[in-house]
């Protein structure tokens, strides 16, 4: 049988000035329940990827941001409920009104520490290229 293709996009909001990341812990009840990742979701149909990072943070954290480059390449990872592509863009704030929706809580760590987090299986890839990775620099 084959697994169903769940394609996902999610955003790293970074604090460029203090060289932070966002990190989100999803609620214990969803998916993936306990893990750390970015915040983001299911790519609807006729949106694209960057749409979709826009929209699903706007809709799990009531935050308003604009979409960066691409975070490294697009994961590919299988759960036993599907396989899922995961893209993920940099972005960082331009408002906020933090409600939590998909996270029991959420995170501002230095660059160098997101490692230290345990990681959904399909971001963890990710987490080493973001930690080489001077937030700092990065152009929007």
């Amino acid at each position: 049988m084959t697994k169903k293709i769940i394609r996902v996009a999610a955003a790293a909001i970074i604090d460029q000035e203090k060289g932070l990341v966002l990190a989100g812990k999803r609620n214990a009840d969803r998916l993936v329940g306990g893990y750390w990742e970015f915040p983001g979701g299911k790519i609807e149909k006729g949106e694209t990827p960057r749409q979709t990072a826009k929209r699903e943070v706007e809709e799990e954290l009531n935050a308003e941001i604009i979409v960066g480059p691409q975070l490294g390449e697009t994961v590919r990872y299988e759960y036993d409920f599907g396989i899922v592509e995961l893209t993920v863009f940099f972005a960082k704030m331009t408002a906020h009104d933090f409600k939590l929706v998909a996270h029991s809580k959420i995170e501002w760590l230095p660059a160098a520490q997101v490692g230290e987090l345990n990681w959904a299986p399909a971001d963890a890839p990710l987490i080493a290229e973001l930690v080489k990775t001077d937030v700092k620099k990065v152009e929007f």
